[in-house]
């Protein structure tokens, strides 16, 4: 596998990688066939069709993960650099459960199952860093559950802001893919919008979002 420094840099700075050993995660990619692929936007990355068992680590670019309904396909998150994905149905014999799509062109790092079970029982930062990221899937979709759950368009925007956990926010997603995250129709969303910036619980500048009385926003949706 070439490798380039570029490409290293990206990949021990990714939360997966963070502390571990880089000769050995590179020797482990060389003895599982681990690969670096070029996609065009619009190529399926992951799908419940996939039989290889592998994860993927993006370096460059964007996909778009999405629910398996062909009748609905909602989008569930973007993913981006240093973004990993595949991760938790390494190990289980289920079908991958959603699709995956590059929104632009990619270079991707794939692991293969041996490399990533190898790294796992040799790296006791990979080790660490793999429950982390587990974990972090976990936090996800309880959040989706409350985004979905949560009653109102409001609601599920404001729950949906403050799980930033800060100030100032920018939205990568298109609104009409936000209006999906959230299972909403898109008028519904920009009125949602509407109705938290005439609370005066938002400043709304394009994509760019800056939460105003805070305190009042989770006390008022969050409760």
């Amino acid at each position: 596998m070439v490798v380039t420094e570029k490409d290293l840099q990206i990949i021990f700075k990714t939360p997966l990688f963070v502390g571990v050993q880089k000769n050995h995660a590179l020797r482990v990619f060389d003895l599982y066939n681990c690969e670096i692929k070029s996609l065009q936007k619009g190529e399926e990355i992951l799908s419940p069709d996939t039989r290889e068992k592998r994860a993927g680590l993006i370096l460059e670019g964007k996909a778009r993960v999405t629910t398996a309904d062909l009748a609905k396909k909602n989008i569930l998150r973007e993913l981006s650099q240093k973004d990993v994905f595949g991760i938790a149905n390494l190990f289980s014999s289920a079908s991958f459960v959603t699709n995956i799509r590059t929104a632009t062109p990619c270079r991707i790092l794939f692991l293969p199952e041996l490399a990533v079970r190898h790294l796992l029982e040799n790296d006791r930062a990979f080790l660490y860093n793999y429950l982390g990221f587990l974990s972090g899937r976990i936090r996800f979709l309880n959040q989706k559950i409350c985004y979905f759950t949560a009653g109102s368009a409001e609601r599920k925007l404001a729950l949906y802001l403050l799980s930033f956990k800060s100030q100032k926010i920018r939205i990568d997603l298109p609104l009409s893919s936000l209006a999906e995250l959230l299972d909403l129709g898109r008028a519904s969303l920009y009125r949602a919008f509407d109705a938290l910036e005439e609370a005066g619980y938002l400043q709304k500048d394009g994509r760019n979002i800056t939460l105003l009385r805070v305190r009042e926003l989770k006390s008022a949706y969050q409760s």
